[in-house]
């Protein structure tokens, strides 16, 4: 996978105004056919600077398919805990993001693989 950037919104996104949203954004150029994916399990934490308490949040597993996309949430930390100075998650206007991507399988034609299987 590439990735291409992250994708911040400190005021959320136009679905979610009170909460900071959060992508992972994603370079086409992974030379997969359209019909097949990977199979991927998403992270995202904004680390906590002062404490070690990190905010986390886990997707189920995603079929990724060719071409450019993005995952998150539109609702990733609401603003009031991510601005808050003693939850140490913003620290003189800078944030640390950990992004972690685990490809557990394939998909080929709509039928999703476990690696090692054949179909």
């Amino acid at each position: 996978f590439n990735v291409r950037y992250l994708g911040i919104y400190p005021r959320g996104d136009p679905y979610s105004t009170s909460y900071l949203s959060l992508y992972l954004c994603m370079d086409a150029s992974d030379k997969l056919p359209p019909e097949s994916g990977k199979l991927v399990e998403l992270s995202l934490s904004i680390m906590d600077q002062k404490h070690g308490q990190h905010y986390t949040r886990k997707s189920p597993a995603l079929v990724v398919f060719a071409g450019e996309c993005r995952w998150g949430w539109s609702n990733f930390i609401p603003l009031s805990i991510f601005r808050d100075p003693s939850s140490g998650y913003l620290v003189r206007s800078c944030c640390i993001v950990k992004a972690e991507i685990t490809i557990v399988g394939s998909s080929s034609g709509g039928e999703v693989l476990a690696d090692g299987q054949m179909n």
